[in-house]
């Protein structure tokens, strides 16, 4: 029974050190006074590392809000939550918290009780299950507008031919070209909203042979001192893919990477084998994958739920189109991508299923 149990500060200490939640004391200068066992393992570092460390050194970024927490939380003593907060540890590893403060006292001394809990699991679910139900909504879509923009414009091209041919006149006939010459580029338009209508045609082959391709060919338009940097797997055997499609993929998103990188900066292209890839709704399976990084500024944070759909874009001359197709590519082949980008990184995960 817990009322028999002798609470000494031996057994408390063991207590909090052993909690699944990540708790920190800090004092009202912002300096970790304790952390129990859960803390130094979120933290990447050792209690010795931590203890007496500003808040701020435990982190290479974070977007905790402390002016709130010390406004709301240390003078008022008012508890504080902030949900998915971004943080880089000092270990490069990113992680988003969902943070509680609450004012503690001791002998006179206020200080901030912090708890922390890592939410990458559960969000990473959440927006893989909502991404494809939006992205098959937003498909459907499109298809129904794409046809009903499309079925008439074979009627626009005839009479406009049929203009040209009965009339002579000059004009009439630069205005015929005219019509002919925009019903094109709108039958162009419809085609690449449909997106890529051909299955597939699957080999064998190196995906390390295929992306040195796409790298000669992004790197001939390398105006801005881009350093691309190859971090591959060679152990990685023949895999069964469209090599032409997955090109294209990472060609799309290499230029997107470029784009960014305006004033100089760098490409990291890695390949791996992710032996326990997981994804909502299937079991765990065996899945190669391919990492598009960069440290540029980040995408901005109003498109990144909706990165994927069709349209969507912030550069002025962008079409918006380029990551839909690379989505659905990635979709013939029965993978997916995700995105992840904080200032200072983004980068893209191509999840393609891989068998022995």
């Amino acid at each position: 029974m817990l009322r028999d149990l002798h609470f000494n500060s031996q057994l408390l200490d063991s207590i909090w050190k052993n909690l699944s939640t990540a708790v920190i004391l800090l004092d009202h200068d912002f300096k970790l006074v304790y952390a129990n066992d859960s803390a130094s393992e979120l933290l990447g570092l050792g209690p010795k590392r931590i203890i007496n460390q500003p808040f701020d050194n435990l982190f290479n970024y974070h977007s905790i809000d402390l002016k709130r927490i010390a406004q709301y939380s240390l003078f008022d003593g008012v508890d504080c939550h902030q949900h998915r907060a971004d943080v880089v540890f000092v270990d490069s590893r990113h992680a988003k918290l969902t943070i509680s403060t609450r004012r503690i006292s001791s002998n006179d001394e206020n200080y901030i009780l912090f708890e922390c809990r890592q939410m990458d699991d559960e969000i990473r679910h959440d927006q893989a299950s909502n991404q494809m139900h939006q992205y098959q909504a937003a498909r459907n879509l499109i298809r129904g507008l794409a046809h009903e923009i499309k079925n008439p414009l074979g009627g626009i091209r005839g009479a406009a031919q049929l203009l040209q041919y009965e009339v002579d006149q000059q004009e009439r006939d630069q205005c015929a070209e005219l019509i002919i010459e925009q019903a094109d580029r709108l039958r162009e338009l419809v085609d690449r909203l449909l997106g890529p209508n051909q299955l597939p045609h699957k080999s064998h082959g190196n995906i390390h042979q295929a992306l040195e391709s796409v790298i000669k060919l992004s790197m001939l338009d390398n105006n801005a001192n881009i350093t691309l940097v190859k971090d591959y797997d060679p152990s990685i055997p023949s895999v069964y893919i469209d090599q032409s499609k997955i090109q294209q993929v990472v060609l799309n998103i290499i230029r997107n990477a470029q784009q960014a990188l305006v004033d100089g900066g760098e490409i990291r292209i890695k390949t791996r084998i992710n032996h326990q890839h997981r994804r909502p709704g299937k079991a765990p399976k065996k899945t190669l994958l391919i990492q598009i990084s960069d440290n540029g500024p980040g995408i901005d944070k109003s498109l990144r739920e909706t990165l994927f759909y069709p349209m969507i874009t912030n550069k002025e001359n962008g079409s918006g189109l380029g990551l839909s197709i690379a989505q659905t590519l990635v979709d013939q082949h029965d993978g997916h991508i995700d995105c992840d980008s904080w200032p200072g990184h983004t980068e893209f995960n191509i999840y393609l299923p891989f068998t022995d």
